[in-house]
């Protein structure tokens, strides 16, 4: 099957993007996503041309994958603008394995040298090796970890996983 990738349409996406979400992470130890992530904010950043999201939508248009990435901090001038942070890829389960997380990320990145971005970053749990090894799979290299990064949890560190453009 072909898949078509293109920057969402805000109004008229944005429920069925939660319903992708909601899938993609149910069965993971993330599947609160609302913990972590704020549609609210992403719109916010893609009205004020700060972020980008991107869906992936199979023959009969329904959306089945997303990504999502902004500056890291506009306030931060040239560093902030031209380094961007992934904040969310999504992918309905049962079509996990079909190169549609590696597509998005490769239309992510396209669209993120047209906005002169230098470097795209993100960061997940560093006991999840699935999705650290996906990111090494698809160019991103390790570049640290934080001690008790995600949720406030000692316990529950972050790795850094960073791509130059």
């Amino acid at each position: 099957m072909d898949y078509k990738f293109e920057k969402i349409n805000l109004d008229k996406d944005i429920e069925k993007l939660k319903e992708v979400v909601t899938l993609s992470f149910s069965q993971t130890e993330d599947s609160n996503y609302k913990e972590w992530f704020s549609f609210k904010q992403m719109y916010k950043s893609i009205n004020e041309n700060i972020g980008v999201c991107i869906k992936a939508t199979n023959n009969i248009g329904e959306i089945v994958g997303l990504i999502y990435a902004e500056q890291e901090n506009p306030i931060n001038a040239i560093e902030g603008t031209e380094k961007w942070v992934i904040s969310i890829l999504a992918i309905i389960p049962e079509l996990t394995g079909k190169q549609i997380g590696s597509n998005l990320i490769l239309n992510l990145e396209t669209y993120a040298k047209t906005q002169n971005v230098k470097k795209i970053f993100v960061y997940t749990n560093m006991e999840d090796s699935k999705v650290i090894n996906f990111y090494k799979n698809n160019n991103y290299k390790e570049v640290g970890y934080i001690k008790g990064y995600q949720g406030g949890d000692t316990n529950n560190d972050a790795i850094f996983l960073l791509k130059y453009l």
